[in-house]
């Protein structure tokens, strides 16, 4: 795993970064402490999951979501996230992220006591990982540092489909600060090993 105690360049431009799509209520959770725990499989055109990389931009998407996904106190806030999506068109890049932590995951055993960690009912979790039998659900543990100010990118056709990965055409980010410090993380990552190994 990369070594992310270095301090960050607060400035980044980079030609095309890679960007994951996850959706918007998980972000506005990533981005308020409140989530620390990423939950993937791969999308359907996918064969499976895999960390392409290990710091990447996230990428709020408002399709696909189904309200019943997510536990009942969270319902108000999934549909708040839904209609403050920016303009048709735009994108609006909130944070980066970086992977401390990816376990790939078989069975539920120990997955619910995680619940504290995500938004997802039980019958979610069960789901993802009957999708697909022979592919494990991968558990990322992430640190969610924001961007100084969120930044509009326009929403390019190849973004479209569904694909967990996109190389987003973006120009200059300016970095900001963890939502969480490292050692709550990494705290994440120790809960998450004790309960699936």
């Amino acid at each position: 795993m990369t070594d992310f105690s270095r301090v960050a360049d607060p400035v980044a431009e980079r030609t095309e970064p890679v960007a994951l799509k996850e959706w918007a209520l998980v972000c506005d959770m990533l981005l308020s402490g409140r989530m620390t725990v990423l939950f993937r499989k791969g999308e359907i055109n996918e064969k499976g999951f895999w960390v392409e990389a290990d710091e990447f931009l996230l990428f709020p998407t408002y399709f696909h979501q189904n309200r019943d996904k997510v536990r009942p106190e969270f319902r108000a806030e999934f549909d708040a996230a839904l209609s403050s999506a920016p303009p048709e068109g735009t994108l609006r890049v909130p944070a980066l992220a970086r992977v401390v932590e990816a376990i790939p995951v078989a069975r539920n055993e120990g997955v619910y006591e995680l619940e504290d960690l995500h938004l997802y009912t039980r019958e979610q979790i069960d789901l993802r990982l009957e999708f697909r039998p022979k592919k494990p659900l991968v558990l990322l543990a992430v640190e969610v540092v924001t961007l100084r100010a969120p930044v509009d990118v326009p929403v390019l056709e190849r973004y479209a489909g569904c694909s967990s990965w996109v190389p987003l055409e973006i120009g200059r980010y300016e970095i900001g600060s963890p939502v969480l410090s490292r050692a709550e993380i990494e705290r994440t990552a120790d809960r998450m090993r004790a309960a699936v190994r």
